[in-house]
């Protein structure tokens, strides 16, 4: 079963839905069980690659104009969060590391190296990158022939050992200019790659991966994406148009988690239709509340790549800092519900500790939450002269709709540079949200965003003391705590917006109700350090959003924003 480039998101998600099957059923080959299995034996699931073959999901990696159906990096990401539900290395090795590579090439490729690439793709080839760093190459002077010679060594990209083609980032040592190459492994001196082991530290579990050594290698004249030197801006544009892509797939890994602890809790009372345990209730709303959190801000950081560029690379950059963290930390917490019985591997046990696994491998961990970090602080100084106030928030509307149309991408919009942020502004005239009633969830609301206004009131005033163009003198201690506060209060404008949005859809069922909205914001504030209360025990906040995990669980479906029935090609309900 394919999909039309035609289709909708929902309608391709839901076409490979179908393909990957239902993940309970023993019997299928990319189910929980024989994922699990697979996992124990230090390999990816036989014959997934091929299945994800059949459907043409290589083909979601191609523009429309090449052949394929890549329409957006939204849709895109999609299709990997439903493989990452099943199995996070899959999803890297089979399409994340390909797509990250293409979009060098689609965005600033010559015709034959888009042609050649999506040839490559198109017949099921792969590509590795190592674009995200060019400190381990640098291009110098050559005589002869060839113009530059490749010196040095990049580490564990994944799909090395197979890959066609590899697109790297390489320095100028002598300009202090980057370049963009793109390397056939029909060019490649002898002995370039190296397959890593399985012990050594970078590799990635299960995924095959090398290393790339280079000692005074000609480079071809075709291998230049774009020309010599000039690939820095090519390097951040691309780089932050795909930076959500890792955290989402992420939060589709972190999805399976939380379902196979739920499915252990209720099989362990008797398959109840009421847990009776008040931590497991705490922990399960938790965690659920913290992926609508997580999937509120990818969803914006995502959509605003096309609909808002300016502002787009600081979303993107919180997005890319917050989620991975706030998925692992709230996962492993999940710990705690299953007590003695974590160890076993029946009932869902093995299948969450897989998952939280993976979660705590997502690439590139530290390294990139401090990059992350780095490019919001030149921004907090100015954005706090300028903006963060209530005039400047709203008018955002169309980054909140799950599944919403997007315009073509143009990179060359994605500057960097902006000097009003209308998403964190929303925060600051939203302490009374009309048309929620009254009673305890509303007044728990209206304080919840008092909190956070205030927040964003004392982060502004602390950072209008910053000097602004000058980064250096904010990469310390105190700059980094201010970008990460930013993150959290970034996060929850996003849920804010998610929660109004649906709330003017009539279709929007769970996402119109104030309750989930209530613990995720609760939880915003807790990292942010304020005094929070957990949801009373049988408050409607807390049955609210149980029973809506519950459901999904029972039914099979979801636990992000976009309630997917997992292995069917009905898509259900969409968006809540």
């Amino acid at each position: 079963m394919t999909a039309s480039p035609c289709a909708t998101a929902t309608d391709r998600v839901a076409a490979l839905e179908t393909v990957l099957g239902d993940p309970a059923d023993p019997l299928n080959p990319l189910g929980d069980a024989a994922v699990l299995a697979a996992d124990r034996r230090g390999e990816l699931p036989p014959g997934a690659e091929s299945l994800l073959g059949s459907f043409g999901l290589d083909a979601e990696f191609v523009p429309l104009d090449l052949g394929g159906r890549l329409t957006d990096v939204a849709t895109a990401a999609e299709l990997l969060r439903a493989v990452s539900r099943r199995d996070l290395a899959l999803a890297r090795g089979y399409g994340s590391a390909s797509l990250l590579a293409a979009q060098f090439v689609w965005a600033y490729g010559s015709p034959g190296q888009r042609r050649d690439t999506a040839r490559l793709l198109l017949g099921g080839g792969k590509l590795a990158t190592g674009a995200y760093s060019s400190h381990g190459l640098a291009v110098v002077p050559r005589g002869g022939t060839a113009r530059w010679q490749l010196e040095g060594s990049l580490p564990a990209l994944v799909n090395a050992p197979r890959a066609a083609g590899f697109v790297t980032a390489a320095r100028h040592p002598a300009d202090g200019g980057e370049s963009v190459l793109l390397i056939r492994r029909e060019d490649l001196p002898p002995g370039a790659v190296r397959e890593c082991s399985p012990d050594e530290a970078d590799a990635p579990r299960r995924i095959p991966a090398g290393s790339l050594e280079f000692r005074g290698w000609p480079v071809p004249e075709r291998s230049f994406v774009g020309p010599p030197g000039h690939g820095f801006p090519a390097t951040v544009r691309v780089l932050e148009a795909t930076r959500t892509l890792g955290p989402s797939m992420a939060l589709g890994c972190a999805d399976t988690a939380l379902r196979a602890a739920l499915r252990a809790v209720l099989t362990a009372e008797g398959g109840v239709r009421r847990i009776t345990s008040r931590s497991t209730r705490r922990a399960v709303v938790s965690q659920f509340a913290d992926l609508l959190v997580a999937d509120c801000v990818l969803l914006v950081a995502t959509r605003s790549l096309y609909l808002r560029p300016g502002p787009s690379s600081i979303w993107t950059a919180a997005a890319r800092c917050l989620v991975p963290r706030l998925l692992q930390q709230s996962t492993g917490d999940l710990r705690a519900v299953l007590g003695a019985h974590l160890l076993r591997e029946d009932g869902g046990y093995g299948t969450f500790r897989k998952h939280l696994r993976d979660l705590a491998e997502v690439p590139p961990g530290s390294v990139g939450d401090s990059r992350a970090l780095s490019t919001l602080l030149p921004h907090l100084a100015t954005l706090a002269r300028r903006s963060w106030t209530a005039a400047d928030g709203g008018g955002i509307d169309e980054l909140f709709l799950p599944g919403g149309p997007l315009p073509p991408l143009d990179l060359g919009r994605l500057d960097g540079a902006t000097t009003v942020d209308p998403l964190a502004g929303m925060l600051a005239g939203a302490h009374d949200p009309t048309g929620v009633g009254t009673g305890p969830t509303p007044t728990a609301l209206r304080l919840r965003l008092r909190e956070l206004g205030g927040q964003l009131a004392g982060l502004r005033q602390e950072c209008r003391r910053l000097p602004e163009h000058d980064p250096a003198a904010v990469a310390n201690a105190r700059g980094y705590a201010h970008a990460e506060r930013y993150t959290l209060l970034v996060a929850a404008a996003a849920c804010l917006g998610v929660w109004q949005s649906a709330r003017r859809r009539p279709d929007a069922g769970f996402l119109a109700d104030p309750s989930w909205l209530t613990v995720a914001l609760g939880r915003i504030s807790l990292r942010l350090g304020l005094p929070v209360a957990a949801p009373a025990p049988g408050s409607r906040e807390e049955e609210a959003l149980l029973s809506e995990a519950v459901r999904r669980c029972r039914e099979n479906r979801s636990l992000d924003l976009y309630d997917t029935v997992l292995g069917s090609a009905d898509p259900g309900r969409r968006g809540g």
